[in-house]
């Protein structure tokens, strides 16, 4: 057994052991403290010296480590949970802080839309200037003239109306889960 004697390091440069200041070399391999990762120690007996020393500050890395891991593994949000025109996350439940404008299929926050009516863009999309339509006839003739050209958001919108039956729409599974399927491979 190795005994080891704590040494100063602090004008040593390079990696070295945190106990006896041993530094690392093809033949010596100085390995990591597996909680903290701050030092380096060339075998178990010099970490076992050095542990009342190095103790405190280990724990306090060994937590802001987890933190990060645990910071670090949340879930991103998709890229349509925010507004396109002021780039904020809209609030969960998306449905009830924004609209969904059939014209860009774009959901945009009620922060926007405001600010949109009160600039007098009261019968307008603030996000691609369209005129919005009256009637559900209208409506549909847009989702669908948007689906006709590829567009996965209005596909599967359109699937949507199919699934519920609306906008006149006669209610039909099959064809919305084709429409939802062909939204899927499109890339929605």
């Amino acid at each position: 057994m190795m005994s080891c004697q704590p040494v100063d390091r602090e004008s040593g440069s390079g990696e070295a052991c945190a106990n006896c200041g041993k530094q690392g070399s093809d033949t010596v391999k100085l390995k990591n403290c597996t909680a903290c990762r701050l030092v380096k120690y060339c075998g178990v007996d010099c970490q076992r010296a050095h542990r009342k020393q190095h103790k405190k500050a280990c724990k306090q890395r060994a937590a802001e480590l987890k933190d990060e891991q645990l910071y670090s593994q949340g879930h991103e949000r998709p890229e349509g949970d925010f507004c396109p025109i002021c780039t904020l996350p809209i609030p969960l439940p998306t449905s009830k802080h924004s609209v969904f404008n059939l014209c860009c299929m774009k959901r945009i926050c009620h922060g926007c839309d405001m600010a949109a009516q009160k600039s007098g863009m009261n019968d307008d999309c603030p996000f691609c200037r369209t005129h919005y339509p009256k009637a559900g006839a209208d409506s549909l003739a847009m989702i669908q003239a948007r689906a006709a050209k590829k567009d996965p958001v209005a596909i599967n919108f359109l699937g949507e109306k199919y699934f519920f039956g609306e906008l006149g729409l006669q209610k039909d599974m099959r064809k919305a889960v084709e429409l939802w399927t062909k939204a899927a491979e499109l890339g929605s």
